[in-house]
């Protein structure tokens, strides 16, 4: 075994003065073990994200438990899920895919709350924000809660409930995914001789400036912002698996650096230049694979654009 070792990596008559750990085989071997890993690590981030039918509901769910803590974080009162408010905003995303657009208002001039009263949901406070072009419900729930408008709404102590819509499909000649979030009041008509506190209250906001009337009229908060983003895999198996093959990189990287000096300097003045320079060329493949980290899709810039 010593003696396996020493033709392998130090370098004296027996090996020709070049060990066989720098010799092109096993080089070329080296070379192909480290862009096989490379390969299988990208390709297993590629086929890992979820389904989109798994990802909308991932996705919903997270929202609404990012939506919660940051509320939680001012001391604001929990949103609940309303199944009223959830259906109108899967109608009003399938119907921006279904006609091409991306906003609040629709192509006929119709205002959010169409959707809203269309499945039956009478409101006293209602608000709306969307979001396209996203991979994480991290990085929406964050975009919004750095943009203002989009923050007053999340953390507006009116609304009781909530309902989230991510639906994906094809918009402006690209494939997308849109987010539509609801927010809402169920209105709760006052009693006889009890003045209801929604007849007179005025909202203003950026977007829309209206009087309460019977508490049915809402607000809206929301402005378009794009904000860069970047599309990071899920913590778990991928993350356990790009940590070790990137140790794996650096180990092989660090080793073939030790054989190359040990190479060059216990015989300073016997030299294969060939073994040296393919040596330096596979140390530059490794150094290469580990730059690009984690396995590309972690790096990939994106637009997020919520208005």
């Amino acid at each position: 075994m010593a003696k396996k070792l020493h033709l392998y990596i130090i370098p004296h008559e027996d090996n020709q003065h070049r060990p066989h750990i720098l010799r092109p085989r096993v080089l070329s071997i080296i070379s192909v073990i480290i862009l096989l890993a490379k390969f299988f690590v990208t390709a297993t981030f590629l086929f890992s994200y979820n389904s989109p039918e798994a990802f909308a509901e991932i996705s919903s769910r997270k929202i609404i438990e990012f939506t919660n803590q940051s509320r939680a974080n001012i001391g604001v009162d929990p949103v609940t899920e309303n199944a009223l408010l959830t259906r109108a905003a899967y109608q009003k995303a399938e119907d921006m895919f279904e006609r091409d657009y991306f906003n609040h208002e629709d192509p006929d001039g119709n205002m959010p709350w169409y959707w809203l009263k269309d499945n039956g949901y009478v409101y006293s406070y209602a608000g709306e924000n969307l979001a396209m072009d996203f991979t994480r419900a991290e990085s929406v729930h964050e975009a919004w809660i750095n943009s203002e408008s989009h923050r007053a709404n999340i953390e507006n102590s009116n609304y009781k409930e909530i309902g989230i819509a991510v639906v994906q499909g094809e918009l402006n000649g690209k494939s997308t995914t849109v987010l539509v979030q609801f927010f809402g009041t169920t209105y709760i008509p006052q009693t006889a001789g009890t003045a209801d506190p929604f007849a007179t209250e005025t909202i203003d906001t950026p977007l829309f400036s209206e009087t309460l009337e019977a508490g049915l009229n809402p607000q809206l908060k929301a402005a378009e912002v794009t904000a860069e983003i970047k599309a990071v895999p899920a913590k778990g198996f991928l993350n356990t698996l790009a940590f070790y093959a990137n140790n794996f990189y650096w180990v092989v990287l660090l080793l073939m650096i030790v054989f190359l000096l040990i190479n060059i300097f216990i015989k300073i003045r016997v030299q294969h230049k060939p073994a040296i320079i393919q040596t330096i060329a596979v140390l530059l493949l490794i150094g290469t694979v580990i730059a690009i980290q984690t396995h590309f899709l972690e790096n990939i810039p994106r637009i997020l654009q919520i208005i």
